[in-house]
């Protein structure tokens, strides 16, 4: 969507001698408010801070949405109107982006993740804590509790361009079914508004983060998909099947458990009753046809030694086959996998030492762990999101993201010499090595999971 820009005005926010602009959408709502700065970039300012809303009341945001609105014709409106808050902040998303990028350029590409992050984050020895909201303050491993490390290839990456985030956690089972996708759970309360509750699908995630890795955006690709299946029913089934429908009321139960309305279930009561009484005279007539046929055939094989199949003797005595009224049926659904490749590319010393880490950190979160002679216990799992900034909402709405339950590490394959030969420098890290990674996730992808996705995206 394209935006409107204001000239700059004199609105005191907290950066002295400031300027502001606003944006507008093109429906002439607000949807932005950038900060001018002394060297003429534009800083869009973060939706629901002091200086957003002191910008957004000042007379001079109103008379710039009548400029824009009305181009000076003398009509005016007595207050501005905002773009809705999903607007706003996407809004704010991209122009961030822009300014960051434009920022990377200008400093030749010499940013780094410290240039980010406040003191606080960063520890003596210069090794970067991660605060970001995806993951937290603090790793868990075992009873031993550590401060949760980033890792990052390049060392320089900018953490406001889009790149891929792999957090990696502990394995912890709170349920033997963990299969669940988001959904509705009722409870028994005294207060009917609490009976209700929106319940997150399953994840086996079972601590703080243990540790991240920043790497550039790979080759991104979303593959989803479910199990169909061929089934098939001759005539003797499909009378069988009916028989046990009508005796159980299997259909109807499983209506209602569908939660189809009242009006809808009668309906669909009505049309499975005609198409049932018209299957059972079809059926009633030939089934006992096809089962005098059937024992005549059986006797006929075990008295002659012989191994001929109903539709054998149907098409050489009168040209037919049963009908083996074949199907397509869903039989579930499949999960997904991802598979990821990184070329790795040392370019200091430093720098090789951190992709050996890196390698290290996922080598120890894909191994299970040795217990005893008897029991192994789970490898660890992983988050993976395609991020352009270090905040929750930084995920990226153009491609797809990942069931948030967890994906298992469930292959690497590290290439150290990708050119077909051994080059190496003088400490023996090779020049470059090729990292291969699939990531399969533990959970299948239910219909409520992408409903709850927002509209603007791709869904999961």
């Amino acid at each position: 969507m394209s935006e409107k820009l204001s000239k700059e005005y004199n609105v005191s926010i907290s950066v002295a001698g400031s300027k502001v602009a606003y944006r507008f959408d093109e429906s002439n709502n607000i949807v932005g408010v950038d900060e001018i700065r002394a060297d003429g970039s534009r800083k869009p300012i973060e939706p629901g801070t002091t200086d957003f809303q002191t910008a957004l009341d000042s007379d001079d945001a109103l008379y710039a949405y009548n400029i824009n609105k009305y181009k000076g014709s003398g009509t005016t409106d007595s207050a501005i109107t905002k773009a809705n808050d999903e607007e706003i902040n996407q809004s704010y998303r991209n122009a961030d982006k822009s300014f960051r990028n434009q920022a990377f350029i200008s400093s030749g590409g010499t940013s780094s993740i410290a240039q980010y992050t406040s003191r606080k984050n960063v520890t003596s020895s210069g090794t970067y804590v991660d605060h970001d909201e995806t993951a937290g303050t603090y790793g868990k491993m075992g009873r031993e509790t550590k401060n949760s490390e980033i890792f990052a290839y390049p060392l320089d990456i900018d953490p406001r361009q889009d790149h891929m985030k792999i957090v990696r956690y502990e394995y912890l089972r709170a349920d033997i079914n963990l299969s669940k996708g988001r959904r509705t759970e009722f409870f028994h309360n005294s207060d009917p508004s609490k009976r209700e509750r929106n319940v997150a699908g399953d994840s086996v995630i079972g601590s703080n983060p243990m540790g991240s890795i920043l790497l550039p955006m790979p080759k991104v690709t979303d593959v989803n998909g479910v199990e169909w299946g061929k089934s098939e029913l001759n005539i003797n089934g499909l009378t069988a099947l009916g028989a046990v429908d009508n005796l159980t009321g299997i259909a109807k139960n499983a209506i209602r458990a569908d939660g189809i309305n009242k009006f809808q279930a009668d309906r669909q009561d009505q049309a499975k009753d005609a198409q049932g009484r018209g299957r059972q005279k079809d059926g009633l007539m030939t089934l006992g046809q096809t089962m005098g046929t059937q024992i005549s055939l059986s006797t006929a094989n075990f008295l002659m030694g012989t191994d001929i199949d109903m539709d054998t003797y149907l098409a050489r005595t009168g040209g037919k086959v049963l009908n083996p009224n074949a199907e397509m049926l869903f039989q579930g659904p499949t999960i997904r996998s991802f598979p990821f490749s990184f070329l790795m590319v040392a370019r200091s010393q430093k720098e090789g030492q951190e992709i050996r880490k890196i390698i290290r950190f996922l080598k120890l979160g894909m191994a299970p762990k040795f217990r005893n002679t008897t029991y192994l216990a789970n490898p660890d799992i992983f988050t993976l999101h395609y991020k352009n900034g270090p905040g929750k909402n930084d995920e990226l709405d153009t491609v797809n993201k990942f069931n948030p339950g967890g994906l298992a590490l469930t292959n690497m394959n590290v290439d150290y010499a990708p050119n077909g030969y051994w080059s190496a420098y003088r400490d023996s890290h090779p020049v470059a090595l090729r990292m291969d990674l699939e990531f399969t996730e533990l959970r299948p992808i239910y219909y409520q999971d992408q409903e709850k996705t927002p509209e603007s995206s791709v869904g999961l």
